[in-house]
């Protein structure tokens, strides 16, 4: 039996625009999209691997990332309920904000369950072909306001894209001795997996607006989704050995495609993909 724990130091990426300013002078007239943007945060890996006829190894993977964001200018609301609410406004105020902030959540929780006995197709060379079973849940959240002193109008939106899945799950894991001594061992490891998981998203968007006069809140209705949600994980590193304990070092991708599903006004529905990567540290013992 192996028990094992990894560090993981990941960043978010997910192309999501919040907000549309522009400048309406005919001296410098432009018009930018504001994309969020998440910074490198801490997560972990916990598990264990199991020697027998399958080789069974259980692990959970946890991780969380927010991200926080404002501006300035003639803003427009980028998400589909903030456009909406701009229907209820005044008709004398102005189709724009002043000030805009936004802050955005990723919480990430997956449990795999694989198995697979390695073989040596070389002396130097252990692979092993895995199968398994991926289930867990990522949620996001997206809080969007919006505010023009001027005429004391201010805009509120929450939206929650949240999602759950369980699936088949196959990958190769691949482990090549670059050097053997009498005391430790060194090892380049390249390993890679895919899922399929049978997915359900849940997605909600409230906004609430007030203005002179005006108190409203609308809430877009958006049925439950239900499809496959692919995944595609890659992590290769070094990996050094000596008795009972091992400590391995590398770089990790995880691609989870279609994976933020709410609207916006620039391009409606959206179907972006959900990209996890950065340093991996892994410690573990043999039992």
């Amino acid at each position: 039996m192996e028990v094992f724990a990894e560090f993981l130091h990941w960043r978010a990426t997910e192309p999501v625009d919040w907000t549309l300013n522009t400048n309406r002078l005919p001296s410098d007239q432009f018009v930018a999209y504001d994309t969020i943007n998440f910074e490198v945060e801490p997560g972990f890996r916990a598990g264990a691997q199991f020697e027998g006829p399958l080789g069974a190894t259980f692990y959970y993977t946890r991780f969380h990332t927010s991200a926080r964001h404002s501006a300035s200018g003639n803003l427009t609301p980028a998400f589909m309920g903030g456009k909406l609410a701009l229907s209820d406004t005044p008709a004398s105020s102005p189709p724009y904000f002043d000030d805009g902030q936004v802050s955005a959540t990723i919480d990430y929780n997956m449990f795999d369950l694989d198995f697979g006995r390695p073989f040596q197709p070389l002396p130097s060379l252990q692979m092993r072909p895995v199968v398994g079973l991926r289930a867990g849940w990522i949620n996001q959240t997206f809080a969007a306001e919006f505010q023009d002193t001027s005429v004391s109008k201010a805009i509120s939106e929450h939206i929650e894209n949240n999602f759950w899945g369980i699936g088949p799950k196959i990958g190769i894991e691949n482990a090549w001795t670059l050097h053997a001594g009498r005391k430790c061992r060194v090892r380049g490891v390249a390993n890679f997996h895919a899922a399929y998981l049978l997915g359900h998203w849940t997605i909600n968007d409230v906004t609430q607006l007030t203005a002179p006069g005006v108190r409203s809140q609308r809430a877009l209705p958006i049925d439950d989704r239900d499809f496959g949600a692919v995944a595609f994980q890659a992590v290769v590193g070094l990996q050094l050995e000596s008795g009972c304990w091992s400590a391995m070092a590398g770089y990790e991708i995880n691609d989870w495609l279609n994976q933020c599903q709410i609207f916006d006004d620039a391009t409606g529905p959206h179907n972006n993909d959900l990209l996890l990567q950065g340093l991996v540290v892994k410690g573990s013992c043999r039992f």
